[in-house]
């Protein structure tokens, strides 16, 4: 089934679900490695294919939002408080990417997607705003965006122990 019901999510919206979540693994692991220790070899390692998921992930978010769209009539009513945490994550998983990225030209600096597309060439010029923009909101911005997935977590535990028409869990599972 790959539209949503009332009942059940898609193949398309469960697919899109579980990317991203692991993306968003692979993405609070490097920051909290960063965060931790910016000068470990762990933290080297790993932490250098963070803009690459990030970038993965602004254009899966962007996929993600048209295809919500395209279910809205498909899926059950929520309440204001529900509508307005996905909002939330949703901006923000575009924001989020979108911000390091502005700074990423800000600073001059190229952009090759996985070593391979070439997005933005170097210009070498420095653009304060956009770099100040950058070093001030993506982390935090990130952060929040963790803080409210793992709120979106606990709600969806909080619906699957409650049972009832609001378990989400058996929604995105595929059951």
């Amino acid at each position: 089934m790959m539209n949503d019901s009332s009942t059940r999510y898609g193949f398309v919206t469960r697919f899109f679900h579980w990317l991203m979540a692991l993306g968003f693994l692979w993405m609070l692991f490097t920051a909290s490695a960063r965060f931790i220790d910016e000068e470990a070899a762990l933290t080297k390692a790993v932490f250098k294919y963070h803009g690459q998921m990030g970038f993965t992930i602004l254009w899966l978010a962007v996929l993600r939002i048209v295809w919500a769209l395209t279910q809205r009539s498909h899926r059950p009513e929520n309440n204001a408080l529900t509508k307005l945490g996905h909002f939330s994550m949703y901006l923000l998983m575009v924001a989020v990417p979108t911000i390091a990225f502005i700074r990423t030209i800000g600073g001059g600096r190229g952009f090759t997607y996985w070593n391979t597309f070439p997005i933005l060439s170097a210009s070498g010029e420095k653009t304060q705003w956009m770099i100040d923009l950058g070093n001030n909101f993506h982390g935090l911005l990130g952060w929040v965006l963790f803080a409210l997935i793992v709120g979106h977590v606990l709600m969806a535990v909080k619906h699957r122990l409650a049972g009832g028409s609001e378990d989400v869990f058996r929604r995105i599972i595929g059951k």
